[in-house]
C-alpha cells in the first residue's frame, strides 16, 4: 500500500508543479499594483490555506472566519479563489441582483462532466440543457403540487409508521426509503425503487462532497493515469450504474405507457404525454433524446432524496432531544386531529409542528456550506474586483446564526416562529411558518439556481413529523447495562454537500394501545396498494 501510494504522489508531482507557477506568476501580477481585496485569513504559499481546512464539518471553519474577518471575506484553495459570504443583503446583492454573473457552477472534480448535462440538471453551467430541463422540471413539480403530490406521502406514511412499530430500531434506514418511496412514485410509479434510490443518491453525494474523494481538493491527482488512477475508476463505474438504472426505469415507464398502464400522476406520464401531443404516438426517440429525458426525471427524483432524509433525521433527534417541544406539538395535533393520522388537510391548524420543522432546518441546516455559485464574468463589488472562475459560497451555517436575525442561533428554539418580537415571526400563523415562502427562504439557494423543491419539502415534512408525533412517544435510546440515555451527537454528520446525521439511537413507543392499533389498521390499508 504504500508503494502505491508513492507512485500516485510522484505521478501528480507536474501537475502539482504547474499550479505551483500559476500561482507565483499570479503573485508576480499582483505584486506590479497592490489591488483592494476582501479580508480573510493569512494564506501561505502555493496551498493558499487549504492545510488547515477541515474535509469534515467545513462549515465551522467559515463561521470562525467569518466571526474574525467580517460578513465577506475571501481565502484560497491552490489556485482557486473563494468568496464567502454570511450576510443575507450581501448574498442578495450578489446572487441575486447580479444572478445574471454569479449563476455558474465550479467543476466538482471528481464528479464526470456535470457541468456539460444531461445527468445533473442542478450541477449544469447555465446552456440550453440546463434550461430546457429545468423549465419541464419546474411545470411537473408545480402541477404536482397542486394534488399534494397525489397523496403518496400520507400513503406511504401509513406504511413507515406501521414499521417503526415491528422494528423500531430500524428507524433511519425506514426514513431515508420513505423519501425515495415518494420520489420513485412520483417518477415512475415503482416505490419499491425507494432504497436504491436513496443508495444511488448517497454515492453520488459523496462524490461530489469535499468529505469525498481527496480528488475533489487535491484535484491534480484527478489527473493520473486512469490505470493505476482508484478515484477515476470508480466514478466512471458509479456513473454507467447509475445511468444505467434510470435508462431501465425510463424504458419500463415506456413499455407501460405505450400498454395504456402507467399512472397519469407520474412525471414519465407527463414526459411521455407531451411526446404525443407533439405527434410522437409510438414515443420513439433517439438515443441521445432518450438519455436526456431518463437523466432529467431520474435526477429530478434522485435529488428528493437526500434532501429531505437529512432534516427528516435531525428532526427526529430534535425532538427526543427536546420533549417538552415533542409534547407541545403532540397537544396541538390531538386537539385538531384526535385518534386520526394527521394529513396535508391539517397544515394550517398545526402551525407548532411547521414551526419545529423549521426550526430543525435552521439549527442543523442540510446544507451548511451553501450550494456553491461560480463568476460566470469578471466583476467588480464594494471595489473590489472579482474574476471570472471565482466560487461564492453563501454558508447557510453562518447565516442561520447571525444574532440579529436568529437570537440564541445555537439552540433548538421553535418559539422563534410562532411568537411576536422574534425576527422571524410571520402572522398569520395558518400560514406561517412553512418552506415555501417567507423568512429563511436562503436555504434553497438563490437566484436563478433556486432549488425547485420548496413545496414537496413542505408536503411531505409535514405529513412525517404530524404522522410521527401523532404515532409515537420518542426519545434517546437507554443503554441497557447502565440504565443511562446514549449519547447523541447532534453535529456529527457524513459531511456531504447535503448533509444526513451519523447513526444514532432512539427509542419509540406507540402513544397508548389504541394509537397502536390505529398504525397497524392504517399499515394494512395501504399493503394491497402499495409496492412493498
Amino acid at each position: 500500500m504504500e508503494g502505491i501510494t508513492l507512485v500516485l504522489l510522484y505521478v501528480a508531482i507536474p501537475s502539482l508543479l504547474f499550479s505551483a507557477i500559476q500561482q507565483i506568476l499570479s503573485w508576480r501580477k499582483k505584486t506590479l499594483g497592490s489591488e483592494p481585496k476582501f479580508p480573510g485569513p493569512k494564506q501561505y504559499p502555493i496551498v493558499g490555506r487549504i492545510h488547515d481546512l477541515p474535509r469534515f464539518s467545513m462549515w465551522l471553519k467559515f463561521k470562525e472566519w467569518a466571526d474574525e474577518h467580517g460578513p465577506i471575506y475571501q481565502t484560497h484553495a491552490l489556485n482557486q479563489t473563494f468568496i464567502v459570504v454570511s450576510d443575507e443583503k450581501i448574498a442578495e446583492e450578489l446572487l441575486i441582483k447580479r444572478g445574471h454573473i454569479y449563476s455558474g457552477r465550479p467543476q466538482i472534480r471528481s464528479l464526470i462532466k456535470h457541468k456539460d448535462g444531461p445527468a445533473y440538471s442542478a450541477l449544469m453551467d447555465r446552456h440550453d440543457i440546463w434550461k430546457t430541463q429545468r423549465k419541464w422540471s419546474h411545470a411537473a413539480m408545480a402541477e404536482a403540487y397542486k394534488h399534494h403530490f397525489y397523496g403518496h406521502a400520507e400513503k406511504e406514511m401509513k406504511r413507515f409508521l406501521g414499521l417503526i412499530l415491528l422494528d423500531p430500531a430500524r428507524f433511519l434506514e425506514y426514513t431515508r426509503e420513505y423519501c425515495g418511496r415518494v420520489m420513485s412514485r412520483l417518477a415512475w410509479d415503482d416505490a419499491t425503487q425507494g432504497k436504491a434510490n436513496g443508495d444511488s443518491a448517497d454515492k453520488t453525494l459523496h462524490c461530489m462532497s469535499v468529505s469525498g474523494p481527496i480528488t475533489n481538493t487535491v484535484t491534480p491527482l484527478w489527473y493520473i493515469p486512469s490505470f493505476i488512477n482508484p478515484w477515476y475508476n470508480y466514478e466512471i463505474q458509479r456513473e454507467k450504474e447509475q445511468r444505467a438504472w434510470w435508462v431501465n426505469n425510463y424504458t419500463l415507464a415506456k413499455y407501460r405507457m405505450q400498454q395504456g398502464e402507467l399512472p397519469s400522476d407520474t412525471w414519465a406520464y407527463r414526459y411521455f404525454e407531451q411526446l404525443r401531443r407533439e405527434g410522437n404516438e409510438s414515443l420513439e426517440q433517439e438515443h441521445e433524446q432518450e438519455d436526456f429525458a431518463s437523466c432529467m426525471i431520474g435526477f429530478l427524483n434522485l435529488v428528493g432524496v437526500v434532501t429531505i432524509s437529512g432534516p427528516l433525521k435531525f428532526f427526529l433527534m430534535a425532538m427526543a432531544l427536546h420533549p417538552e417541544w415533542q409534547k407541545k406539538a403532540q397537544d396541538e395535533i390531538d386537539r385538531v386531529c384526535g385518534d386520526r393520522m394527521p394529513t396535508m388537510q391539517d397544515f394550517a391548524d398545526l402551525p407548532t409542528v411547521r414551526a419545529c420543522l423549521k426550526e430543525t432546518v435552521r439549527w442543523r441546516s442540510g446544507v451548511p456550506l451553501g450550494v456553491p455559485h461560480q463568476a460566470e464574468r469578471d466583476d467588480e463589488y464594494r471595489g473590489v474586483k472579482i474574476k471570472k472562475g471565482t466560487i461564492i459560497l453563501a454558508c447557510e451555517w453562518t447565516l442561520n446564526r447571525v444574532p440579529t436575525k436568529y437570537p440564541d442561533g445555537d439552540n433548538f428554539r421553535p418559539e422563534r416562529w410562532l411568537e411576536a418580537g422574534w425576527p422571524t415571526y410571520q402572522e398569520p400563523l395558518t400560514r406561517y411558518p412553512n418552506f415555501r415562502e417567507g423568512q429563511a427562504m436562503h436555504t434553497f439557494g438563490w437566484g436563478r439556481r433556486t432549488c425547485l423543491g420548496q413545496n414537496i419539502v413542505d408536503d411531505e415534512t409535514f405529513v412525517f413529523a404530524a404522522g410521527t408525533l401523532w404515532a409515537f412517544n420518542s426519545g434517546p435510546k437507554m443503554c441497557p447495562l447502565t440504565g443511562n440515555p446514549v449519547p447523541i451527537d447532534t453535529q456529527a454528520t457524513n459531511s456531504h454537500v447535503i448533509l444526513e446525521p451519523s447513526p444514532f439511537q432512539l427509542s419509540f413507543k406507540p402513544r397508548s394501545p389504541e394509537r397502536a392499533k390505529h398504525i397497524l389498521d392504517g399499515y394494512h390499508s395501504v399493503l394491497a396498494e402499495l409496492k412493498l
